[in-house]
């Protein structure tokens, strides 16, 4: 998306939310979560219509295909492979798993955080294919892929700097 756009996109999102809120007492939670996300310019000018046709293509091609869904995916506005590994380990938590950053350093996978500008992790729908069976692989019998991703995570976020 240009910048002309995000910019009529964002000066249309602070008037809608401005709207919805004139008056209340308080927020909702997708209230505060609009204003939070538009204050951190973190949204998507990707439209209901499109986020449905996306995530329906997606879930599709996620039963023998994940790069194949990851695109798809990416194709929507504002969404790098992590967000959409996030979408994909959330709808399918047994098969899928969230790639971060902090989990790839303890898999001891420190060339695909390179560039530090912009890390492969985030733009390469392959590597994320060899994320989910290296995942898969070295995963505890006794625990999901969700536990075993949350495990190291945990692990990696407690280290010392």
């Amino acid at each position: 998306m240009v910048k002309e756009n995000i910019e009529v996109y964002a000066k249309k999102e602070f008037e809608n939310i401005s709207k919805t809120i004139r008056g209340k007492d308080e927020l909702s939670y997708y209230d505060f979560l609009r204003i939070r996300n538009f204050k951190l310019r973190n949204f998507s000018s990707a439209s209901e219509k499109e986020v449905k046709e996306k995530t329906n293509a997606a879930f599709k091609s996620a039963k023998n295909n994940v790069q194949k869904a990851i695109k798809e995916l990416q194709d929507l506005h504002g969404i790098a492979i992590p967000m959409a590994s996030a979408i994909l380990a959330m709808r399918f938590p047994n098969k899928y798993v969230i790639i971060d950053r902090v989990v790839l350093k303890e898999l001891k996978k420190s060339e695909w955080l390179k560039p530090k500008s912009n890390p492969i992790y985030r733009r390469n729908p392959e590597i994320y294919e060899k994320y989910v069976k290296l995942m898969t692989k070295t995963k505890p019998k006794n625990m999901t892929l969700r536990d075993y991703e949350r495990s190291l995570w945990e692990k990696g976020r407690n280290k010392p700097k």
